[in-house]
C-alpha cells in the first residue's frame, strides 16, 4: 500500500504509553493509533469538503495560544472509553528539522491520548503539554 497524506504521523515514546494506560485490549489500542494516525492529512484539512478526508473535529488548546498544540476529538467508544482525545503539536513552520532525523514529509507530532474527564485542562496537563513541546523541539529541530 501507497504512503497518503502530506504528513508523517510520529509518536512520541510517552504517547505511545499512554494509550497503554487507558486500554488494555491490543484491538483497542491499534484502534486509537489508526485513528491518530488520520493526521497524515492535517495540511489538506481545509482543501476538501468536511468529513471527506479529515472526519474527526479538533481544536487549538486555549490555554496554550500559538504553541501548534491541539485536541483531536474521537466521537468513537473505543474499549469502553469515551470523550477520546488525541493530542498533536504542529510545528511551526520556522523549526527546521536536524539532518539526522529528516523526513520527507513534515512532521506532525502525536503527544497523547487518553479519555477527557473534565472539561478544562488541568495545570498539570498544560505544564505535560509544554514540557514534551520542549523536549520535541530541543532533541528533533535545530
Amino acid at each position: 500500500m501507497a504512503v497518503t497524506g502530506c504528513n508523517f504521523v510520529r509518536f512520541t515514546r510517552h504517547g505511545l504509553q499512554s494509550i497503554r494506560a487507558y486500554w488494555n485490549g491490543l484491538g483497542d489500542k491499534f484502534e486509537v493509533r489508526r485513528q491518530a494516525l488520520k493526521l497524515r492529512y492535517w495540511d489538506e484539512r481545509h482543501e476538501h469538503e468536511p468529513g471527506m478526508l479529515f472526519d474527526h473535529s479538533y481544536e487549538s488548546i486555549k490555554a496554550l495560544p500559538g504553541l501548534g498544540i491541539y485536541e483531536l476529538r474521537l466521537d468513537d467508544d473505543i474499549g469502553g472509553q469515551t470523550n477520546i482525545r488525541v493530542l498533536f503539536l504542529d510545528p511551526p513552520s520556522d523549526w527546521v528539522p536536524e539532518k539526522v532525523h529528516a523526513r520527507p514529509l513534515r512532521v506532525v507530532w502525536v503527544l497523547e491520548a487518553m479519555p477527557k474527564r473534565r472539561d478544562e485542562w488541568t495545570r498539570n496537563d498544560i505544564t505535560r503539554f509544554k514540557g514534551a513541546r520542549l523536549l520535541i523541539q530541543q532533541r528533533f529541530y535545530t
